[in-house]
């Protein structure tokens, strides 16, 4: 297990919120227009960061528990415009990656930001005022992550650290600015976020891993060194890690990745310590972030499902037409809509029974407190939704070659033998990113909020936005885009291949485009000590 400081590292690295009690999310974002201001609210806020600290677990010499879980998860990052706003030297600027100087409204057509997803139509917090206006980019991002009220409202201490915030601004007298932007009229101050709800019987309204698509998300994320104690590491890796080289063995082939894909400052899969900027001691513990908002076109998605789910239950022969619709969404998707893959039940009867058999889920997910026997059985079902490769598919006839979730992370596919006895392919393990986020809606437009973590941009992200899911030649696919997030600039069909129900393949022709960008920029995350070096004004290149 490797040793991290997580006391250094921001927490919304290390751990998903949602899953620890934070359905709602709150993002801010700040221009700062005086560098010595911006200082004194960046040091303001320092100490509120969230760190990576287990809450509730590290216990001092009196027996008093060291941290607590804390009302608000607040985290902090900066553009490159934002650090050169708070006076960072010209030399640690200039040695920044590219993109990131870049900036992702400069990217767009690298990312296939391009037609309805082009920045001129993102919100106006993302564009350039009319003429005549000052220009007041984004410099500083903030996000509160709060817990919910038994009504599934979010709790107070949301609206009191945003008050608090607002203060701070006021405070400032014009040098920090709190940038309004946000959304289809662009009148909202901040870019709320949350799980849907839905109602349990017996509990009231939960919340839950679903996107405005109807898919369960958050699955298979990328599972690094010292992001988890032994134990949940070895569970967790199945799926989110690296496959071993050697016989593939589903309980034993798997292992974390290394911790500098997504922190920087320590090794990575090519066991190099690459240097984002210089000193280099200042970005050690930090990671570059990718914000996006995307809007997802519901009403759009849904009809085109159905009219091809109407073509394509004909040639599967399949006569039931939920069963062709609910097919149709899962090849599309590589995943069934309750989470369980292709790879796991390639077929409508196939996800019924296995659902059947584990009918407890739900229930034991909502425990307040478990057995041993019941985190084992919720183990063994995570290992189910993740802990699969594409060996055993090679032809796509489970989980088509170009669905979304075979694009994001081909595990074993790209290796060049696709055989038993290779592990998953440098190409797959160097283009991993961590996911967060959650769905948003804003007056009336629904989407989610897409974060990620990862040590470098371009080789990454940017890797993953433009090659797999722009273009779909490592997938047999020629131009064909993600059928999900695709542009549809060059192609606008989807390939079924033939599989075991039929002999016939289907191709889902004319496929509008499902998901428009509507902001967003690159941010670097920095280490609590980096923090430190910011607020004094003492980050030293030489």
């Amino acid at each position: 297990m490797a040793h991290l400081d997580l006391a250094d590292i921001q927490g919304n690295i290390q751990r998903p919120y949602g899953r620890y009690g934070f359905p709602y999310n709150r993002h801010l974002f700040f221009n700062i227009a005086e560098p010595e201001t911006g200082r004194l609210f960046v040091d303001a806020i320092r100490p509120f960061v969230t760190t990576a600290e287990p809450w509730d677990s590290a216990v001092g010499q009196d027996g008093a528990v060291l941290v607590h879980k804390p009302p608000i998860a607040l985290n902090i990052g900066f553009t490159w415009a934002g650090l050169a706003a708070v006076g960072l030297p010209t030399r640690t600027l200039r040695l920044f990656p590219d993109e990131f100087i870049d900036g992702m409204g400069a990217r767009a057509e690298i990312l296939g930001d391009l037609g309805s997803s082009a920045p001129r139509g993102w919100d106006p917090i993302w564009r350039p005022p009319p003429p005549g206006e000052p220009h007041k980019p984004v410099h500083v991002w903030l996000s509160l992550n709060a817990g919910a009220l038994p009504d599934s409202s979010p709790r107070p201490e949301l609206a009191a650290m945003t008050g608090w915030l607002e203060g701070l601004v006021e405070a400032s007298r014009g040098k920090v600015t709190l940038l309004p932007g946000h959304g289809p009229g662009g009148q909202n101050r901040w870019q709320d976020s949350s799980a849907r709800w839905e109602e349990a019987p017996g509990v009231g309204y939960v919340p839950t891993a679903k996107e405005h698509f109807g898919f369960t998300d958050g699955i298979s994320d990328p599972i690094f060194l010292g992001q988890y104690a032994v134990a949940a590491e070895t569970v967790a890796a199945v799926g989110g890690g690296k496959i071993a080289e050697g016989p593939y063995d589903p309980a034993r082939s798997w292992a974390p990745l290394e911790t500098g894909e997504f922190i920087l400052g320590l090794p990575d899969e090519g066991q190099e310590l690459p240097v984002a900027t210089m000193p280099a001691g200042f970005v050690a513990n930090g990671s570059f972030m990718v914000w996006r908002k995307l809007r997802e076109d519901v009403e759009a998605f849904e009809q085109a499902m159905k009219t091809q789910a109407a073509v394509y239950g004909r040639v599967a022969g399949m006569a039931d037409e939920t069963e062709a619709l609910e097919t149709l969404y899962a090849k599309v998707v590589g995943r069934w809509r309750s989470g369980v893959p292709l790879m796991a039940a390639p077929t409508w009867s196939e996800q019924t029974t296995l659902l059947e058999q584990w009918s407890d889920i739900p229930a034991l997910r909502l425990k307040p407190a478990r057995t041993p026997a019941e985190n084992a059985r919720l183990d063994d079902w995570s290992r189910l939704l993740t802990g699969f490769r594409y060996g055993d598919d090679p032809g796509g006839a489970r989980c088509p070659l170009g669905a979304h979730i075979r694009r994001g992370n081909p595990r074993d596919m790209l290796d060049p033998k696709l055989s038993a006895t290779l592990g998953s392919s440098t190409l797959t393990k160097r283009r991993r990113l961590i996911r967060r986020g959650l769905p948003y809606e804003t007056d009336g437009e629904k989407g989610v909020i897409f974060m990620a973590h990862c040590a470098s941009l371009f080789r990454q992200f940017e890797f993953i936005q433009q090659q797999w899911m722009q273009y779909g030649l490592d997938f047999e696919s020629g131009n064909d885009t993600c059928p999900l997030v695709g542009s549809r600039r060059d192609s606008d069909k989807f390939v079924v291949p033939a599989g075991a129900a039929n002999d016939t393949p289907f191709i889902a022709s004319g496929l509008p485009r499902f998901v428009d960008t509507r902001g967003g920029d690159y941010f670097f995350v920095p280490s609590l000590s980096a923090l430190r070096q910011i607020a004094m004004g003492t980050v030293d290149p030489t």
